[in-house]
């Protein structure tokens, strides 16, 4: 495949940018990039430059979805603005409620509605996947989940980072008892998962079952991911100090002083903290102080949002990062939070042929608020979907 007269808008080719490099992008205009078994051949000046090119950026990577699941909330968005999203679980509605008809749900229908949201994700430029469990709670539908997940990617050829979630302490039982039993979870798919995640927060798990959980994880060789400080700080920062964890997700209660003892990626999620009414005021600090910053949707029965460039363009709105932000957090720093940035999440050669043609300029992502700025989408080599509008 030959893209013709193509102008290129990139992050730099690195593991990951913080800091001057996250305010750029590398551009190259009246490009030709020759694509040669899903990956990057070669990027060179056009022959024959025409007076416009089409905009190319990396397609997305989505470093934290909850992409599986059974059942809706919608009845949960007008609740929520009467008691909080706290006292809707409390009351075993929110994740709670996930569970109850994730459980209920046959295979082959929560496979046939997780693909419908996927392939929308991917119809809006999402080439690359993170995918938790956590609606499941017992051992076989955790496993339905995975089972789910790995039918997805081998019918779609798409990369899916499979995390296993321990995401709320059952109904009338505690977190100490479920220990084991997540524990076990943990031996049991330690060869079918990238990734253990726990949900610590109020109404969710500590940071001590947490700390136990990673630390046991990592003793396998597997790598944490964590959901920390969304509703209530908790202390967790200083309590995982020292486990192998990749990404520390949400962090909408940190505090700045917590920050200078992170060492991995911190994943924002725009849309759930619009959905919670959180200010996002320590994202400043975030940039300020040169943290791997990443970005993801947060697709889940609570956030549904399947378009990552209206997640894009609410962070644009409403937060402190400019549009060069944006896409070095959703390209090449989501990348890197899953161990991809070498192959992925820039426009180099060499690198997979994940791209995304825009209608207009990068820049207008954001600004035209709501509209579609896709016109094509390729992942690995494969044009998904084109506009011919």
């Amino acid at each position: 495949m030959l893209l013709e007269n193509v102008s290129i808008a990139s992050p730099l080719n690195k593991k990951f940018v913080t800091g001057s490099d996250f305010d750029k992008l590398d551009i190259l205009e009246h490009q030709d990039i020759k694509i040669l078994n899903g990956k990057i051949e070669s990027i060179t000046p056009t022959s024959y430059p025409k007076k416009e090119s089409r905009w190319v950026i990396p397609a997305f990577c989505d470093p934290h979805t909850h992409l599986v699941f059974g059942g809706t909330r919608e009845n949960e968005i007008d609740l929520r603005k009467t008691m909080g999203y706290g006292e809707v679980l409390k009351r075993g509605g929110g994740i709670y409620s996930t569970i109850k008809s994730t459980t209920e749900c046959d295979e082959d229908t929560l496979y046939n509605e997780s693909m419908e949201r996927i392939v929308s994700m991917m119809h809006h430029g999402t080439a690359i996947f993170e995918s938790k469990t956590g609606y499941g709670i017992k051992a076989e539908v955790e496993e339905k989940m995975l089972d789910v997940m790995e039918r997805i990617e081998r019918k779609l050829r798409v990369r899916i980072k499979k995390t296993l979630l321990a995401h709320v302490v059952p109904r009338n039982g505690n977190e100490k008892g479920y220990l084991k039993e997540f524990k076990d979870m943990i031996e049991e798919f330690r060869g079918r998962i990238d990734y253990v995640d726990v949900f610590v927060d109020d109404g969710a798990f500590s940071p001590s079952f947490a700390r136990e959980a990673i630390q046991f994880a990592n003793s396998l060789g597997i790598p944490g991911r964590v959901h920390l400080n969304e509703l209530k700080n908790l202390g967790g920062v200083g309590i995982l100090s020292g486990l192998d964890i990749v990404s520390y997700d949400h962090m909408l209660e940190t505090n700045e002083v917590e920050l200078d003892k992170i060492r991995g990626t911190i994943t924002i999620l725009p849309f759930t903290a619009i959905n919670l009414r959180k200010s996002g005021s320590i994202f400043s600090a975030m940039k300020e102080k040169r943290k791997v910053l990443a970005m993801g949707s947060d697709l889940s029965p609570n956030t549904y949002i399947t378009s990552f460039p209206l997640a894009i363009s609410l962070a644009r709105q409403l937060f402190p990062f400019t549009i060069e932000n944006l896409i070095n957090m959703s390209t090449l720093n989501s990348c890197y939070s899953l161990s991809l940035s070498e192959v992925a999440g820039s426009l180099h050669p060499g690198k997979e042929a994940n791209l995304i043609v825009l209608k207009e300029g990068f820049g207008k992502i954001g600004y035209k608020f709501g509209e579609n700025p896709i016109k094509s989408v390729i992942i690995n080599g494969k044009v998904l979907r084109a506009d011919r509008n």
